[in-house]
């Protein structure tokens, strides 16, 4: 079984060389490493020069994930990275990514979330789609911050540790973070529990004396990103970032 971490984040926000970062300190340099990446992406930082690691492009076709059979890896690592497409629906893929995991028999160690904090200070747009993807993460990442004083950054993690967030907040200071080990460090910090394997009787608040009358079903409550109204949009939407991204 492998472990994967799921990094989100837009292009410009270094994770590619945090990746890198994470894999020299935390891993070292002879332990393999697959990286995922969008075919669309070529990753940088060093990734794509190394002998003990080896990246598989793919592409996101409207709910699932697309490898060709040429582009599987060769042997899978016990370590993986998968960097989600940042021009692709960010939701539509964290909600593919547990049916992904389950189909290859993977366990998701953590999801690692790079914020570019120069552009989301820059356009609300942004910082709204980083505060979506914080609603996943375990750990945060605060890069490009030279430009900023550091109150925007302060603020931002304000408002999650006024709403009780559990995930974790490190700056990133060139492309690096002081302790890799810390990051990687499998524990679930997520609010979210869509990759959770709850028990559905155990997520109910049920005794002898408090038993519904009307039938009911046995099943998990969706997460509120993953809702969809009648005419299928989401109930929680996400802003288009694309516009605000540099051009391929």
């Amino acid at each position: 079984m492998s472990s994967v971490y799921l990094v989100l984040g837009l292009p410009g926000s270094g994770r590619a060389e945090i990746v890198f970062n994470l894999i020299e300190g935390g891993l070292g340099d002879t332990q393999p490493v697959t990286i995922y990446h969008a075919a669309s992406e070529v990753p940088e930082g060093g990734l794509t020069t190394q002998p003990h690691i080896q990246c598989v492009p793919f592409t996101f076709d409207k709910d699932h994930f697309v490898i060709p059979p040429e582009g599987e890896p060769v042997e899978e690592s016990e370590t993986i990275f998968f960097l989600a497409d940042a021009r692709v629906s960010v939701i539509d893929q964290i909600e593919a990514f547990g049916p992904w995991l389950n189909s290859r028999g993977h366990e998701l160690a953590r999801i690692l979330l790079l914020v570019d904090c120069t552009l989301a200070a820059a356009q609300p747009k942004v910082t709204e789609w980083h505060k979506a993807c914080t609603h996943f993460a375990d750990c945060v990442l605060l890069n490009r911050r030279s430009t900023l004083s550091d109150t925007w950054a302060k603020n931002f993690q304000k408002e999650f540790a006024e709403l009780r967030y559990p995930c974790v907040f490190f700056n990133v200071k060139k492309d690096k973070v002081d302790n890799p080990l810390v990051v990687l460090f499998p524990e679930a910090r997520r609010i979210t529990l869509a990759f959770d394997n709850i028990d559905p009787i155990d997520a109910l608040d049920l005794d002898e004396e408090n038993l519904p009358e009307e039938p009911f079903t046995l099943e998990n409550k969706l997460d509120p990103y993953f809702e969809r109204l009648l005419s299928g949009h989401r109930v929680k939407p996400v802003p288009d970032v694309t516009k605000y991204l540099p051009k391929n």
